[in-house]
């Protein structure tokens, strides 16, 4: 009897986490480059073949968040009403709110990562704009304009990537929601006064 697809879907993204944590684990202990997917998929007690069905490339072990597996962003409901700015700014609030305290380390353990290794920043970056176009379109097709669509969703992506990069290069000193909310602030503001 086949499983219920609520159940396989709960079974396949058990999985996923339990891959990428020992990805992460021996990522952290012998560095990003010197580990193979053979390696992760003997460590996580799966196939290699399993690892590339979920994950893809062996980046995507770090890259990949919980948040990629709709088919449809969950950015896009936010993006399509009058006021998309205020809409993603209530929206981002309430997930950092709802995030606890191993949710933030697994974060900040994946982005620490991501800036020490250039093959993973590079991943990073052409992920996010496969996501970019991908949501511009679903954006676009709600609203009727592609051109304004493609330039505020690949804005909007960029200055968020920036924000994540600046919380990494200031050793996670300020809380990334207060980053994000700033990257908000410049996207629908503009640069502040510069300081006389």
């Amino acid at each position: 009897m086949a499983e219920p697809a609520g159940l396989q879907a709960r079974k396949k993204l058990a999985a996923m986490h339990r891959i990428q944590n020992a990805a992460l684990d021996l990522f952290d202990e012998h560095g990003f480059d010197a580990v193979t997917v053979e390696a992760v998929a003997e460590a996580a007690e799966a196939s290699p073949r399993t690892v590339y069905r979920y994950f893809g490339t062996k980046e995507m072990l770090v890259i990949w968040d919980e948040e990629d597996e709709p088919a449809v962003s969950p950015i896009v409901e936010q993006l399509i009403g009058d006021d998309p700015i205020g809409a993603l700014r209530r929206a981002m609030r309430g997930g950092f709110a709802a995030l606890g305290e191993d949710e933030l380390r697994l974060m900040r353990r994946r982005v620490r990562l991501i800036y020490s290794s250039p093959s993973l920043e590079t991943a990073l970056l052409l992920n996010a704009s496969e996501k970019s176009h991908s949501i511009a379109a679903a954006v676009a097709s709600a609203r009727g304009d592609d051109f304004e669509a493609q330039v505020f969703v690949h804005a909007l992506i960029s200055g968020l990537i920036g924000a994540m990069r600046h919380w990494y290069l200031s050793g996670f000193a300020t809380p990334l929601s207060e980053l994000v909310d700033r990257a908000l602030t410049v996207l629908e503001h503009g640069f502040s006064p510069p300081e006389r």
